[in-house]
C-alpha cells in the first residue's frame, strides 16, 4: 500500500531522518554486530532515500539496491541519493526484482506492515538473501496499529496484521533464524531485530 498524506508528512520530515540516521541506526549496527561494512544491501521501500543514506553513511554498506511501490518516493531518492552507490527502481516486496540468493542483507525501515500480504513480503526477502545473509527489521506491531490514532490517520490493512512473535514464526517458517531476541522501543510502538537464513 502507498502512504496517504498523513503517513507521508509523517516520514518525510527532518526528525524522521534525524531519528533514522542516529537512533535507528544505533539499533541497526548493534543487530548487525557492528555494521554492514563491504556489502551488498537491498532496502525494502526505500522512501524519499534516507534509509538508503543510513545504511551506507551508517551502517558501512559498499552499495544498495533499493526500490519503493510509490514512483514519486523514488524520484525523490534519487534526487536525494546522485552520485552515491545506490540503484533506485520501482517495485514490489511481494515480487522483488532481484535473483534468488542475490543479496548480502534486506533492510526493511517499517515497510511490512504496510503490505497487505505480508506473508509474501517475507517470502521474497528470504529467497533474495544468500545463504547466511541478513535481514535488519524494524517494524510497527499490531497492537499499535489497532489504536484510534492509526485507525484513524493512516491507510494501513486492517486485517492479516502481526505482533513480534508472528512476526518471528513468519520468518522461521522461511529459514530466517535468530529474531526472538527483538527490541521493543518507543514504548512498544516498534519492534526491531535481525534474522539471519539458515
Amino acid at each position: 500500500m502507498k502512504l496517504n498524506a498523513f503517513e507521508r508528512a509523517a516520514m518525510n520530515n527532518p526528525l524522521r531522518a534525524a531519528h533514522q540516521h542516529h537512533r535507528e541506526a544505533r539499533w541497526l549496527r548493534r543487530l548487525a554486530g557492528g555494521g554492514l561494512s563491504g556489502q551488498q544491501v537491498l532496502e525494502v521501500g526505500c522512501g524519499r532515500g534516507i534509509g538508503a543514506e543510513v545504511i551506507l553513511d551508517r551502517l558501512g554498506a559498499r552499495n544498495v539496491i533499493a526500490f519503493d511501490l510509490d514512483e514519486s518516493m523514488v524520484d525523490s531518492a534519487r534526487k536525494r541519493l546522485r552520485g552515491r552507490q545506490v540503484q533506485l527502481s520501482v517495485g514490489d516486496v511481494c515480487d522483488i526484482a532481484q535473483p534468488a540468493a542475490g543479496v548480502d542483507t534486506v533492510v526493511d525501515f517499517g515497510i511490512i506492515h504496510h503490505v497487505p500480504d505480508w506473508q509474501q513480503a517475507v517470502a521474497e526477502i528470504a529467497r533474495v538473501l544468500r545463504p547466511g545473509g541478513l535481514l535488519l527489521f524494524e517494524e510497527v506491531p499490531r497492537q499499535m496499529l489497532d489504536t484510534w490514532a492509526f485507525r484513524t490517520l493512516t491507510a494501513h490493512p486492517r486485517e492479516n496484521r502481526f505482533d513480534a512473535e508472528e512476526f518471528a514464526a513468519e520468518l522461521a517458517r522461511h529459514d530466517l533464524h535468530g529474531a526472538g531476541g527483538f527490541e521493543r522501543h518507543l514504548g512498544g510502538m516498534v519492534f526491531v531485530g535481525a534474522a539471519r537464513k539458515t
